[in-house]
């Protein structure tokens, strides 16, 4: 079952409005608060339960297994370099993304993501010099691009060709 285009306006805007401000906060912060990462999630499993509900089950599951992965990349990444590379609170934020989206679609997000966040560190690097590549960069922000590609893909280009 499809959902229907009142359905994704108001989900469109729900959706828009806790990545906006899932950017502000983790740009100005560094941090996504759980309450935000909370909101998301809830906001997916809203959605999920209006529009696909008989996926949401599924949905709940590949959430839950997207946590554990990310969860257990995060950690590997410490034991091997004893540094933090994937903040606790994108590896919830991957989480709940994975309630919006088919899980088909994980791998778009990941992708636009992570190039996203490349071509931000690479701007630096022409503007500020070699230094600006060891700063701290959020990852919430460009998650969030991600999510919302990847969820407008789905949702208005990816069902209308027979993708997904």
């Amino acid at each position: 079952m499809q959902a229907d285009v009142a359905t994704l306006i108001v989900a469109g805007l729900v959706l828009a409005a806790i990545l906006v401000a899932i950017s502000v906060v983790d740009f100005r912060r560094m941090i996504i608060p759980d309450g935000l990462n909370l909101a998301l999630a809830a906001g997916g499993l809203g959605f999920q339960l209006i529009a696909q509900r008989d996926n949401a089950a599924m949905q709940v599951l590949i959430a839950a297994l997207t946590l554990a992965v990310f969860w257990a990349l995060r950690r590997g990444h410490f034991l091997l370099t004893g540094r933090i590379g994937l903040g606790l609170g994108d590896v919830k934020m991957l989480a709940a993304a994975a309630l919006w989206i088919s899980p088909l679609l994980l791998p778009l997000l990941l992708f636009i993501a992570s190039a996203a966040a490349l071509l931000f560190i690479g701007g630096q690097v022409v503007a500020a010099g070699p230094a600006a590549a060891r700063t701290r960069v959020p990852f919430g922000p460009f998650i969030a691009l991600g999510l919302g590609c990847a969820w407008a893909f789905e949702h208005f280009v990816g069902l209308n060709l027979g993708m997904l």
